[in-house]
């Protein structure tokens, strides 16, 4: 979720670093030399779009690595299943199967409604663990 208080980038939305939940996923498949599965879908992601000042194409945004500190533009995630994400990318990318990486979703809503817990963490390092007390409770 991102802050609407703080720093804005030049567009007036939230900088990158101001936003606090990301989603960390595996890649499961890599069937094409332009495309990666990931383990994140629907449930995790939602299938709201960006909104903001122009239009971002995809449903989040990909830190090719736990590390990495900016999204690749070249990873777009296109389509949605309840637990997979397909993603459109370059055939230079270097993901395969295994590798784990970091979405920023669209909406954060769905992710913590659907998620028994988050992880805080501090870098790389996990610092706490929050139950969600909102799980399942809408109505």
């Amino acid at each position: 979720m991102c802050s609407s208080i703080g720093r804005r980038s030049a567009s007036g939305r939230p900088a990158l670093e101001d936003c606090a939940l990301h989603v960390i996923s595996t890649v499961v498949s890599r069937p094409a030399a332009d495309r990666v599965i990931f383990d994140a879908g629907s449930k995790t992601l939602t299938n709201d779009g960006a909104r903001g000042f122009t239009a971002t194409p995809g449903h989040g945004l990909v830190f090719p690595s736990l590390a990495a500190e900016q999204p690749d533009a070249s990873i777009i995630i296109e389509r949605l299943s309840e637990e997979h994400a397909t993603a459109r990318v370059p055939d230079t990318c270097a993901l395969v199967p295994g590798d784990r990486v970091r979405i920023l979703p669209n909406h954060s809503c769905v992710v913590t409604n659907l998620m028994d817990e988050v992880f805080l963490v501090d870098g790389n390092s996990v610092v706490d663990t929050l139950p969600i007390a909102a799980r399942g409770r809408i109505w």
